[in-house]
Parts: C-alpha cells; sequence; structure tokens
C-alpha cells in the first residue's frame, strides 16, 4: 500500500493560544495559566497522551473481531512525566520533551483473557501513534518563513 499524508495547519491565535485545522476539524491548543496561557484547551504534550490513548482506543475496536473479542467498553489511562526546565531554561541540561510515558488499557469483554490478552498484544505492535513516540526522526521541511 502506498504512504498516506496526514495534514495540520497550526495558527497562532492569541498568547500562546493556537488553532489547529485537521481536515473539516478545527481544536484549540492552549497553555494552562501558570505557564502563560489562558487554559481554553489542552497543551501540545497533553494531545500527544490523548493521541495514545486514542490510537490505542481505535485498534482495540478495528482488531476486536479478526482477534475474536467482544468489546464492551475500552479505556486507556495515559500519563507522562515531563520537567518544564527542559524547555523553560536556556541552558538546561533536562530533556525538553517526556521522560517517560506511560499507559494501562483497561478492556470489559466477555471474551477468553487468552483473546484478549492477544488483542491487546497485536495492537501494541501496530499502533502507529506508539512506533511514532518510539523515536520517528521530526524533521523542518523547509527554512522559517517571515512575512
Amino acid at each position: 500500500m502506498a504512504n498516506v499524508t496526514f495534514h495540520a495547519k497550526v495558527v497562532l491565535s492569541e498568547g500562546v493560544r493556537s488553532i489547529a485545522t485537521i481536515g473539516e476539524h478545527q481544536i484549540i491548543i492552549d497553555e494552562p495559566v501558570s505557564l502563560g496561557g489562558t487554559d481554553q484547551g489542552p497543551n501540545p504534550v497533553e494531545y500527544v497522551l490523548a493521541s495514545l490513548g486514542g490510537c490505542i482506543n481505535v485498534l482495540v475496536s478495528s482488531f476486536a473481531k479478526l482477534h475474536k473479542v467482544e468489546i464492551k467498553h475500552s479505556k486507556v489511562h495515559v500519563e507522562g512525566d515531563l520537567d518544564p526546565d527542559g524547555f523553560l531554561k536556556a541552558n538546561s541540561s533536562v530533556r525538553p520533551g517526556f521522560q517517560q510515558i506511560r499507559y494501562h488499557i483497561e478492556i470489559d469483554s466477555p471474551s477468553d483473557p487468552v483473546k484478549v490478552r492477544e488483542l491487546i498484544d497485536h495492537v501494541e505492535r501496530v499502533c502507529p501513534v506508539k512506533d511514532t513516540l518510539s523515536g520517528v526522526p521530526v524533521v523542518s521541511i523547509d527554512e522559517v518563513t517571515a512575512q
């Protein structure tokens, strides 16, 4: 199958708040007041965590039938540790991103627990967001444009 390219356009709106347009959808990206925002939306790293949880849930639902698992309910708890000194202090030796991300999948299913485990193993192996967080190169495709 050929590559599929996904797109998002993110425009700085006011202060540190941005509006992201993804297809026909818009989301607000902001920071809490303590980090200079107005707390009108999740911050970028919270969206990273939500993306991981959302991707896992999409795949649980998508592959359940293949693994002969009935899903009554699926929930993913995601948390990550980040030290703001990594991006707030110019000479910090602290990593600016997450030091660790942890998740826990809860699946309510009457199906055989062995089949549920196989489903989870499959989802963890093929999750694009989990794979991306494992270290995909992130590059700028052109110079900054000033107008």
